[in-house]
C-alpha cells in the first residue's frame, strides 16, 4: 500500500500496487492533481507499507477500503462502500 500526501495538508490519495515502479512509471493522477492545486513538489512526499497477501488477496481489499473510509482523501475518486 503506498499513500500521498502533503506536508501540512495530509493525506491525498490512497492505493495499493504490486509494483510501486510500474504504477508511477507513466505518471499518477494524484501528482496532475496536486499540481493543478498549485502544490510546491517539495510539499508532496510518498509513503510506502509492504503488506504480504499473498495467502489472502480480498484482506488487502478489506484493508484499503477501511483506510479510505477512515480518512476520505480528495484524491481518491472512488471509495468502496462497506458490504
Amino acid at each position: 500500500m503506498y499513500a500521498i500526501r502533503h506536508r501540512t495538508d495530509g493525506l491525498l490519495y490512497i492505493g495499493k500496487t504490486k509494483s510501486l515502479r510500474g504504477r508511477f512509471s507513466g505518471g499518477h493522477k494524484a501528482f496532475l492533481w496536486a499540481w493543478l492545486d498549485k502544490y510546491s513538489d517539495e510539499d508532496i512526499r510518498i509513503a510506502v507499507q509492504f503488506i504480504s497477501h499473498s495467502g489472502n488477496p480480498a484482506l488487502l481489499l478489506e484493508l484499503e477500503a477501511i483506510i479510505l473510509r477512515a480518512t476520505e482523501p480528495p484524491y481518491n475518486v472512488q471509495i468502496p462502500i462497506e458490504r
